[in-house]
């Protein structure tokens, strides 16, 4: 998500508010998008306003759809924040004139008037008659565990008047095309809230402006009606059209109702946002309190905060609040940022290109203001200027003389530059409007969130240990949040509607399922059964073996950490261990390796050499006649050039690769168990099975052909507005649900709706009746990383064309479809110490939830798989969307829980089922193929488009080599 932040202030709830535009992914949802808590002070300092009521007829107005995914460079370009001068130096200095000789008097305008304003597009299609919908739950939950456990979950009750009446109206807000300021350049959120609150301030809507909640787009709820119509609202120089449009009245006594009207919990979910947010700066659904804040670095702070959700649950409408901490950038002089870059700083301080470059990409798309001026105006920094500001001049329009700007600021505004030879920040609106301030007169704004990605090493373990707290902690953290004075609904607009939220946790009985039995590999000529007894549902592999050990004749080694001195593997030592552990798991690996090569870790910097010195190792092998099977790959430090061999290897000469850390490979302590999970992940890629189940852990699967199919889209990092999504599916291939053969391909960018599914899938039925000898008569298939709102497309659309795909008229299995969810932020809780729990607090594994917190419309239920060893456990929450096997709840659970034991590069149970494990895991190897693709290709020139060949293109995507496309070489 991309999210673009607006500190203000707002009459409603006084002084000091923070004030927030956030965007959203689609993926999010209806109902979670952009929230006005406030205005900015650009939009209140020396602006008056007329607001123009329509009463003729309301006529039906369109607004085009608002981007919700911009970045901070586009989000926040105030309508308000208009910079007007007499001459460019004005401009460039950053004046503004707003007085009220500017604006016209009230006037009366008629809808003909408003010729302007797009016709309203088409209704949107409806699903055609008979689409299937998500099935309900069949049963009342399971009953079967092993034992039951108290636990209170992050979930508060809200409360509301059940005779309360919600009214929702439409707002569209265009600029009139008359004004002397109007453009083509499309209205940003700032722009729509600006002019939302300014139509408040009229006496027409005033007495409900701390009574409204609005998304920032189209909707708009009230808690009693508004005059509908046109009005014309000015704010500054321009002029807006306002449509006010009544749409429906939403009663509050409809949420007793399955399911749920969509529009009700929309609309309160807007209020709950906006009863939540005084003081508060808002990213996606979190909200943070400038009162908890620690400094974890010179230039960041991390804020404490909550995560927000609204649902209907069985035991009514929830809030379900968790705790969050998000690094943000230190308030204060941009001075202070150019220290991090120099070791020391005055008025001879120059900046070297990379200094330079650096100071350029850490500014850019921040939000500044500047202090030589009364108004308190922001601006969103475009970058850096090449020249210092002691040699910028510009012509003065009035006397067309050529003036230094350090002149103009002494001059103007009494400002000596002291720093004269830093450069100026540019904080130009358009090429025509240049606006060059001196470094020393700008300061960060509050609110803007540092990323991750550009913490330090301190910086990032620190915010890792306030983030990843303990579960007594992170439940004590949450209460203290909800029962702040500016904790979730409160303030006036909570008052006015009606609502509040009780302050104590829900609490739920948990059952705590059983482990499956494990099949093991032969002991006296019978397979062996491990019976798992540990509470963590650990398991031990000595003295066992693995359940389908391969043989690994053919091996090679390319040492990349060889010229590394300290850092380089201890090869002779290497080998001797990894061949032991192989050989005493069932693993038949032979003793000598068949190519050895010491390279070096700059090799992995060059595509071409990276692809001569890896090709030697096959050639070795083929000049043996033998097939190289394993090529290892140490290397001293993680690099970028991982991906470029992953694609190497994969793509082009069909090796599978064991990459590791040559210093965690010599390591001594925890060696053993080091080389015992590289034998796991090597068994896995060379065609063996580490662990499988019996037919009795498969509950209504076994007793037929059976395939279990995940599937997942990875999409490009927030802010990447070219890269194609990936889309993997994975399925099983043998009847211990252990091995999978994987399907990568690209698709349109950010499409989550997998494309070709059916093909894949007609694919890999193709792999298992060749492995097998028949068809898979019974399917189950796992989606990932959909939201609520999509369960519609995964049943409508993607598995529609699965079926197109696979069902003939003599083949035809039966097919159930789950969703599984981690991005949420329901929390489970050991209710006292009397409960039993693992070591750090966190549930056991197998916990699983399926009453009172669950969706009361839905079949879904929430289950803890595995052992939370740091923070606190996420459960992932599983949704049967259609089922023709007919699980009851007990069978689909216990199938569900014993998927999470087969995956094959660890010893106990993981968090999610292992078929969606996979997926993940192929569609991040699709990823790193792009990203090894793009690193490969030499920069576009000057000249050629910026977005280079391949960038948007995915149809030049990299297809896998023949010799592994049904290999595991993804694990």
């Amino acid at each position: 998500m991309a999210a673009a932040a607006d500190v203000g202030t707002t009459p409603a709830a006084g002084v000091g508010m923070v004030v927030v535009v956030v965007g959203t992914s689609p993926a999010v949802g209806v109902g979670m998008a952009v929230v006005d808590v406030g205005m900015s002070p650009a939009a209140g300092v020396g602006m008056a306003a007329a607001v123009v009521v329509v009463t003729s007829p309301v006529v039906a107005v369109d607004l085009a759809a608002v981007d919700v995914g911009m970045s901070p460079a586009v989000g926040v370009d105030l309508a308000a924040a208009v910079a007007v001068g007499t001459s460019p130096a004005v401009a460039m200095a950053g004046t503004s004139r707003g007085d009220a000789a500017d604006f016209a008097p009230n006037e009366r305008i008629a809808s003909s008037e408003v010729v302007r304003v797009e016709q309203p597009a088409p209704p949107v299609a409806v699903s055609p008659s008979g689409s299937r919908v998500p099935m309900r739950r069949p049963d009342g939950g399971g009953s079967v565990s092993k034992a039951k456990v108290k636990l209170l979950v992050n979930h508060f009750i809200v409360n509301y008047r059940q005779a309360s009446t919600i009214f929702h109206y439409d707002i569209d807000i265009k600029l009139d095309k008359s004004s002397p300021k109007a453009s083509d350049k499309e209205l940003s959120k700032a722009d729509f809230l600006t002019v939302k609150d300014e139509l408040f301030r009229d006496e027409s809507f005033r007495r409900l402006s701390s009574a409204v909640a609005y998304d920032g787009k189209r909707n708009l709820f009230t808690c009693a009606e508004l005059p509908d119509g046109f009005f014309r609202v000015k704010v500054r120089s321009r002029t807006y059209i306002v449509s006010v449009e009544f749409k429906k009245q939403l009663p509050l006594s409809q949420i007793s109702e399955l399911p749920v009207p969509r529009e009700v919990l929309q609309g309160l979910d807007v209020i709950v946002r906006e009863a939540s947010s005084w003081r508060k700066i808002i990213i996606g659904q979190g909200f943070y309190s400038q009162g908890r804040s620690e400094v974890i670095g010179r230039d960041v702070v991390a804020l404490k905060g909550t995560q927000q959700t609204l649902k209907c649950t069985q035991k009514g409408l929830i809030l379900c609040v968790d705790y969050s901490v998000m690094p943000f950038r230190k308030a204060g002089p941009v001075l202070d940022l150019v220290q991090k870059f120099v070791r020391y700083i005055d008025y001879r301080t120059t900046l070297n290109k990379n200094q330079w470059e650096n100071l350029k990409n850490e500014l850019k798309g921040q939000r500044v203001t500047v202090n030589h001026r009364r108004t308190k105006q922001r601006y969103i920094v475009k970058g850096l200027t090449d020249k210092p500001a002691s040699q910028i001049t510009f012509v003065d329009s009035e006397s067309g003389q050529t003036k230094r700007l350090i002149d103009y600021y002494s001059q103007q505004y009494g400002k000596d530059i002291v720093y004269q030879m830093l450069p100026c920040l540019d904080l130009s609106k358009s090429k025509e409007k240049q606006n060059y301030v001196p470094i020393e007169l700008c300061e960060l704004l509050e609110g803007q969130r540092y990323p991750k990605g550009n913490l330090d090493r301190n910086s990032d373990k620190v915010l890792k240990e306030m983030a990843l707290i303990p579960a007594s902690r992170r439940k004590q953290e949450i209460l203290e949040l909800v029962n702040a004075d500016d904790g979730p609904c409160r303030g006036e607009i909570a008052q006015q509607f009606g609502i509040s939220l009780d302050v104590q946790m829900m609490e739920v009985t948990g059952r705590i399922l059983a482990p499956p039995n494990l099949k093991l590999g032969p002991s006296n000529g019978q397979p062996y059964t491990l019976s798992i007894d540990q509470p963590n549902c650990q398991w031990n592999l000595m003295k066992k073996k693995l359940a389908e050990g391969r043989v690994l004749q053919c091996w090679g080694i390319v040492d990349f950490s060889a010229n590394s001195e300290q850092y380089a593997l201890s090869g002779n030592m290497f080998i001797d261990k990894i061949v032991k552990k192989c050989c005493d798991l069932g693993i038949q690996m032979n003793h000598n390796p068949c190519f050895v090569h010491l390279s070096d870790m700059a090799v992995l910097s060059d595509p071409h050499e990276l692809y001569e010195e890896l090709n030697k190792a096959k050639q070795a092998a083929v000049r043996k006649n033998q097939k190289l099977q394993l090529l290892f790959c140490p290397m001293s430090e993680q690099h970028p050039g991982y991906k470029t061999l992953k694609l190497i290897c994969e793509t082009q000469l069909g090796i599978q690769t064991q990459c590791f850390l040559s210093t965690l490979a010599n390591k001594q302590q925890g060696q053993d168990q080091y080389m015992a999970n590289l034998a796991l992940k090597i068994n896995g890629k060379i065609g063996g099975s580490n662990v499988q189940l019996f037919g009795a852990s498969l509950p209504r699967v076994s007793g037929a052909p059976y395939m279990f199919i995940g599937a997942d889209v990875n999409h490009p990092s927030p802010g990447n507005v070219e890269s194609p999504s990936i889309a993997a599916v994975v399925a099983s291939v043998d009847q211990g649900a252990s091995k999978y053969v994987p399907r990568i391909r690209a698709q349109p960018h950010r499409c989550e709706v997998i494309q070709r599914l059916g093909d894949m899938c007609q694919e890999l039925i193709g792999v298992f009746e060749k492995r097998n000898k028949v068809k898979p008569q019974r399917i189950i298939y796992f989606r990932d990383g959909v939201s609520d709102g999509q369960f519609d497309m995964v049943l409508n659309e993607e598995l529609a064309d699965m079926e197109r795909a696979i069902k003939t008229k003599d083949y035809s299995p039966t097919i159930t479809v789950i969703v599984a969810k981690k991005r949420h932020h329901t929390r489970l809780f050991p209710k006292d110490m009397n409960q039993q729990q693992t070591k750090n607090g966190n549930v056991l594994p197998g916990t699983v939830v399926d009453t009172g917190v669950v969706d009361p419309a839905a079949y879904d239920f929430y289950l803890c798989s595995h052992n939370g060893l740091i923070g606190t456990s996420r459960p992932t929450h599983y949704y049967s969307l259609l089922d023709e096997h007919g699980f009851a709840s007990d069978d689909l659970q216990k199938l569900v829980y014993n998927l999470c034991f087969v995956f094959a590069r660890c010893t106990k149970p993981v968090s999610l089922a292992t078929p969606v494990y996979y997926a993940d895991l192929a569609a991040y190897r699709g990823r790193l193929y792009y990203e090894g693709m793009m690193m490969s290709q030499p920069p576009p020139s000057s000249s050629a488009s910026s977005s280079s060949a391949g960038a948007s293109d995915f149809t030049n995507f990299p297809t896998l080599h023949e010799d592994l496309v049904d290999n595991m070489f993804f694990i």
